[in-house]
């Protein structure tokens, strides 16, 4: 899947989480996605169960679920982070000190892990008002 593919398949669902009271961001990179999704149980675990069902999926692996005071990303109803795109050295380095790894492989993080990488990836792309 291309990045426009991808940007265009999140627009539509942009609009769906608006709907559904869904916040939350997902980071693509060489063909592998880390996604959070936050809001109401119901609402998020009907639209994890529509994207596991999507045949464009070759596996989703459930990582965590958990109730939040307050949620991380509100003010995005599905920010898509290009892995490829920006300060490389930067992210790099975040994504060693929060995981532990050198190169962005999802199956690879421990559920924590994966959380405070997404939170802090989130906080890169507020600094750089994207």
């Amino acid at each position: 899947m291309t990045y426009s593919i991808l940007v265009g398949i999140m627009a539509h669902a942009q609009t769906k989480n608006t709907a559904r009271g869904i916040t939350g961001i997902l980071c693509y990179g060489s063909g592998q996605f880390l996604q959070a999704l936050e809001g109401e149980r119901d609402a998020v675990n009907a639209l994890y169960h529509e994207i596991a069902a999507d045949a464009r999926h070759g596996s989703c692996q459930l990582m965590a679920v958990e109730e939040i005071a307050q949620r991380a990303f509100p003010e995005w109803t599905m920010k898509v982070v290009n892995w490829e795109d920006g300060d490389s050295a930067r992210r790099r380095a975040m994504l060693e000190a929060d995981t532990g790894l050198s190169v962005f492989s999802p199956q690879d993080m421990a559920a924590a892990h994966a959380a405070t990488f997404l939170e802090h990836l989130a906080e890169m792309e507020r600094e750089l008002g994207s």
